[in-house]
């Protein structure tokens, strides 16, 4: 892509947007709007609370009442005994029967009026029955202190104040998440539908640039308009919570990790809905149909927020799944200062994911010309295996949506299966469904080369020994990261996992589970399937990064992150200098033996392994840069 024509278009799109008065007062109208919200929500909660203290419930009693109890009601000015049981909050109703007293409350739960009738006169019941056990005791000449020595009290300590700002805490975190997904709409709306409806489509993609340097382009301005107003609201909430709501009486984090921890959590959602609302906004072929066709959208973006501004309701692993709703329990977390990184990263990881799956549906839409310029009539994405074409590679679009996908369905399956299946069955499952059968099934389906996609070919002996002095410059560089971090964690990564549960198995059950399963599956994913199709797409270079993030995301190991990127560094370099696919399944193989076999407690130190990864550098650079120059050789002739 060229980055300077994205930035001409990017700059053409902004100043639309800026001179476009719906966009602006859509950016704007919060920093108006939120300050009556906040202090009319108080406002109105302070009348609430005044009004339910101040307010009569009005009882209708039967039966001939005990006189403590009929004192009591008198005696409380909250209460007024009706003689009409037709409009009254609660009836009690009262029956002795020898020395049982039986009492009957009759009250509707969906009024808040008998709820709190109910919950008024539960404490003066509550007084007489201990008033009675007392009498009865001393009756029988034992101590009522000696049998009952625990008196629990209430007292209700909150102010009105720390009432509001407990309310706020929990309807806080929906506002930010839906005005993250909605506020992109507009901005998505005015970049898609807008200009098919004015008839300036054609014209744009007339221009001789590259659909998808236009297509991204109008993406990020969406999402820089988005991120723009997010960044300007959340300034404005951060400004008011502490106005608002009694931050020190309940420990609200509201500093400057708070913002950015709130910013880095959204911007996935913010490329989601952005990414969702310019595929569904080309659907339309105006501005009133496109808001027909946001609508399902909005609730979409809606219910699992409200979902997760349930009181009580605290993000973990299964909701750290779950887009939207861990966006929405993630900030309830930061703002409580409660944020647990392990949840932030899968939440991360999630959301990206789920990102991705809505920017290839961006990607389709704007390549599927009869959206673009037709009615949608017979409108298809080609997904019929007889409507489509052989071909060597996948789509690039294709290899995205298969990497999120099948690494969203490998987590579900690492958090639900182990329920149903032995924690090592679920281990080869989980590899060889998720990350050799499905690429390998995705490739057959869509009629591309296994042999191609996949690199099944013999790789020079020459190439071989060459990636193995690469994988130890990248295995002696994790190895110094470990050392590096050792003193600020409370544990030491580790290339493997399971390590408790392995001790049980045999030697040979452990290089088949962890060194030879994964080396074989995680390669046919990442260093065949993906790695081919980018590489002839975007070049060896963003091939071999983009599968090492993917290899190393899919581990949802924060602590592991970066030697786990080092490996994929390496596996992939090795794999597009040897051509092949088997030099780095041998290598993974061989590095995960290492882990699993390396006696425990070998000494490990900078003067060994800082030499050990400059000379293996050196010497496996310099094999491949002597087979490239025998390769041009030979290509000269």
């Amino acid at each position: 892509m060229n980055l300077g024509i994205m930035l001409h278009i990017i700059k053409k799109e902004t100043m639309a947007l800026l001179r476009n008065k719906k966009v602006l007062v859509g950016i704007f109208a919060p920093i108006v709007i939120l300050p009556i919200i906040f202090y009319g929500y108080l406002e109105i909660t302070k009348v609430t609370s005044r009004e339910t203290e101040i307010s009569k419930s009005g009882i209708y009693l039967e039966g001939d009442l005990p006189t403590f109890i009929n004192s009591a009601l008198l005696q409380d000015d909250r209460f007024e005994v009706l003689t009409q049981k037709d409009n009254a909050d609660l009836v009690l109703e009262y029956a002795l029967e020898g020395s049982k007293h039986q009492f009957i409350l009759k009250y509707d739960f969906g009024r808040n009026a008998s709820m709190r009738a109910g919950e008024r006169i539960a404490p003066i019941l509550l007084d007489f029955k201990e008033a009675q056990q007392a009498a009865l005791l001393e009756s029988e000449g034992l101590d009522f202190a000696h049998i009952y020595p625990t008196q629990l009290e209430y007292e209700d300590l909150a102010t009105e104040k720390e009432v509001a700002g407990y309310s706020m805490g929990n309807i806080m975190p929906l506002i930010i998440t839906l005005y993250a997904m909605i506020s992109v709409l507009s901005f998505a709306m005015e970049l898609s539908t807008t200009e098919k409806e004015t008839g300036t489509l054609e014209t744009i993609f007339s221009v001789p640039i590259k659909k998808s340097e236009l297509v991204t382009a109008k993406l990020l301005a969406c999402v820089l308009f988005g991120i723009a107003a997010l960044t300007i609201n959340l300034g404005v909430i951060l400004l008011l919570l502490p106005k608002v709501m009694d931050v020190s009486s309940f420990g609200l984090n509201m500093g400057f990790s708070t913002f950015m921890a709130l910013v880095i959590n959204i911007i996935p959602l913010t490329f989601m809905g952005a990414a969702l609302s310019l595929g569904i906004g080309m659907f339309a072929n105006s501005y009133k149909e496109s808001n027909a066709y946001m609508t399902p959208l909005i609730f979409v973006f809606m219910l699992p927020a409200y979902l997760a501004s349930t009181p009580g309701l605290e993000l973990n692993l299964g909701f750290s799944l779950v887009p939207i709703v861990n966006t929405t329990l993630l900030i309830k977390s930061v703002f409580m200062g409660q944020l647990n990184m392990a949840l932030f990263s899968a939440t991360l990881v999630t959301n990206t994911l789920f990102s991705i799956m809505g920017l290839v549906f961006m990607f389709k839409v704007f390549g599927t010309e009869n959206i673009l310029f037709g009615n949608q009539k017979g409108f298809s994405f080609a997904v019929k295996r007889s409507s489509i074409k052989k071909s060597t590679f996948i789509q690039l679009e294709d290899v995205y949506l298969s990497l999120a996908v099948i690494t969203v369905l490998y987590i579900y399956a690492s958090v639900i299966l182990p329920g149903h299946m032995g924690i090592f069955e679920n281990l080869v499952f989980n590899q060889y469904v998720f990350f050799a059968m499905l690429p390998i099934g995705i490739i057959w389906y869509l009629k591309a080369s296994h042999k191609e996609s996949l690199g099944l070919r013999a790789p020079s002996a020459m190439g071989s020994f060459g990636g193995v002095w690469i994988w130890l410059s990248a295995f002696s560089l994790s190895l110094i990261y470990q050392i590096i971090i050792t003193p600020y964690i409370d544990f030491v990564p580790t290339l493997v996992e399971l390590e408790g549960q392995l001790e049980a198995l045999s030697p040979y059950t452990k290089f088949f589970l962890i060194a030879l399963t994964p080396g074989i599956c995680e390669e046919i994913l990442f260093r065949g399937f993906a790695l081919r199709p980018l590489e002839k797409r975007l070049g060896a270079k963003w091939a071999v990064i983009i599968t090492a993030i993917a290899f190393s995301l899919i581990h949802l190991d924060v602590v592991r992150l970066i030697p786990t990127f080092l490996l994929g560094i390496a596996f992939g370099y090795v794999a597009v200098k040897t051509k092949s696919i088997y030099p780095p399944i041998v290598l993974h193989v061989l590095n995960n033996s290492v882990a699993i076999f390396l006696p425990e407690g070998t000494p490990i130190s900078y003067a060994v392994l800082v030499p050990l990864f400059i000379v293996s550098l050196a010497l496996g650079l310099g094999i491949y840069k002597k087979l490239d120059n025998v390769d041009n050789i030979k290509s000269s002739f």
